[in-house]
C-alpha cells in the first residue's frame, strides 16, 4: 500500500460540536508567530485542511485543531482552528475540547483539584482551567480574549427576502458576529430549521462582509464578519442560539466565541451584570455556563473579560491516510 498523506488525529466534542484535534503528522507551518502561522494555512495549505475537514475522512460540519509549539514561553501549546472552509483566528468550543482532550491525555502536566492549560492562538494567549480529581477530568472553564460590540442596529437588505431589512448587531468575541434576533425571521431555533438557519445565515455573512467592513483594533488580520448569531432571549429559560460559519456549519453547540460576544452585548445593554451567571443554549440542547468581569478599553471599544464554561468528549482515536490512487484526493464537500 503506497501512502501519500498520514495524519494522527483525536476527535472529541463538547456541547456536540466536534473537534478534530490534529496531533501529528501535520505539515510544516511557517512562522513565529500565531498570525503568521494562520496565514500560512489559510494561505498555503487548502489541500491540508481538505484532507482533515472534508469527506469522505470528515463533514461538511467537521471542525478542527492544529496543535503547534506555542508562540510563548508561559503557553503549552499553539492551536490553529479550522472549519471546513476556512482556518478561524479564536473558538471556545474547541478550546474547551483541545484542553480537556491534553489533559485526559497527559498531554500536559497534571495537578488536582484544578490543572490550567494554556494556549497561543491567532486572536491571542487564552488560559483554561480544566477540572481533574481522582483521576477524572471534569468541566471546562475558559478565560477567553476580551470581548466588546463593535456596531449595534446595523440594517442589511436580504435579496432572498425581496430586499428586506435585516436589523443586527456586530460583537467581538474572539471572532465578528454578527448577532440577530430570531424571532425577527420567524425563527425559534428549532432542530428542523437548521437547514433554512444555514441558508438565511450564509446570505447575511456574505451581504455584511460586503457592505460593512470590520477590523479590530489591535489584531488587524481579524478583519471580516464570520459567523451569524441567531438568538433568542427568554423569560425563566436560557438564551438560545444557533451560528452559523464556514462554508456550511452549523454549530451543534452554543458557540464558545459566540456566548462571549453575546455577554459583551448584553452588557452594553445593562441586560448583564458582572459575575452574573450566564446560561447560553445550543439549538440541540446543550448548554455552556458564562460570566464577564469588567475589561479595559480598547482602541474605542470598552471590552469585558469573558469566561465560559463547558464539557467535552473523546469520541475517538483515528490515524487518517490517503493512498496514492484514491480517486478522491483530498476529500470534497457536497453543497448544502
Amino acid at each position: 500500500m503506497e501512502i501519500t498523506r498520514a495524519t494522527a488525529v483525536v476527535d472529541s466534542h463538547t456541547g456536540g460540536e466536534p473537534t478534530r484535534i490534529i496531533i501529528g503528522g501535520g505539515p510544516w507551518l511557517k512562522g513565529k508567530t500565531m498570525q503568521e502561522r494562520w496565514k500560512y494555512l489559510n494561505t498555503h495549505l487548502k489541500d491540508f485542511r481538505d484532507f482533515v475537514m472534508h469527506e469522505p475522512r470528515g463533514h461538511s460540519d467537521m471542525f478542527g485543531a492544529f496543535l503547534t509549539p506555542p508562540e510563548r514561553e508561559d503557553s503549552h501549546y499553539g492551536v490553529l482552528f479550522m472549519d471546513s472552509g476556512e482556518g478561524v483566528a479564536m473558538c471556545g468550543h474547541g478550546s474547551i475540547g483541545t484542553a480537556y482532550t491534553l489533559v485526559e491525555l497527559g498531554m500536559v502536566p497534571r495537578t488536582e483539584p484544578v490543572t490550567k492549560v494554556v494556549l497561543d492562538t491567532p486572536a491571542g494567549q487564552i488560559t483554561l482551567d480544566v477540572e481533574y480529581q481522582d483521576g477524572k477530568v471534569g468541566e471546562v472553564t475558559l478565560a477567553n480574549v476580551p470581548a466588546f460590540v463593535y456596531a449595534t442596529d446595523v440594517e442589511i437588505p436580504l435579496p432572498s427576502l425581496g430586499g428586506k431589512k435585516v436589523r443586527l448587531d456586530i460583537s467581538y468575541g474572539g471572532n465578528f458576529f454578527a448577532i440577530v434576533k430570531a424571532e425577527d425571521l420567524g425563527f425559534s431555533l428549532e432542530r428542523e430549521e437548521a437547514p433554512e438557519l444555514l441558508r438565511i445565515g450564509q446570505e447575511i455573512l456574505q451581504v455584511i462582509n460586503e457592505q460593512y467592513p470590520v477590523a479590530h483594533p489591535t489584531e488587524p488580520h481579524i478583519n471580516y464578519v464570520g459567523l451569524v448569531e441567531f438568538s433568542l432571549e427568554r423569560d425563566g429559560a436560557p438564551t438560545k442560539n444557533c451560528v452559523v460559519f464556514g462554508e456550511s456549519n452549523v454549530d451543534r453547540s452554543p458557540c464558545g466565541t459566540g456566548t462571549c460576544a453575546k455577554m459583551a452585548l448584553l452588557a452594553s445593554k445593562g441586560k448583564l451584570a458582572p459575575g452574573e451567571v450566564f446560561l447560553h443554549e445550543s439549538i440541540i440542547g446543550s448548554v455552556f455556563k458564562g460570566y464577564y468581569k469588567p475589561g479595559p478599553k480598547i482602541g474605542e471599544f470598552q471590552t469585558i473579560y469573558p469566561f465560559i464554561k463547558g464539557r467535552a468528549s473523546i469520541t475517538g482515536f483515528n490515524f487518517l491516510v490517503k493512498q496514492k490512487d484514491d480517486e478522491v484526493g483530498n476529500g470534497f464537500l457536497l453543497p448544502r
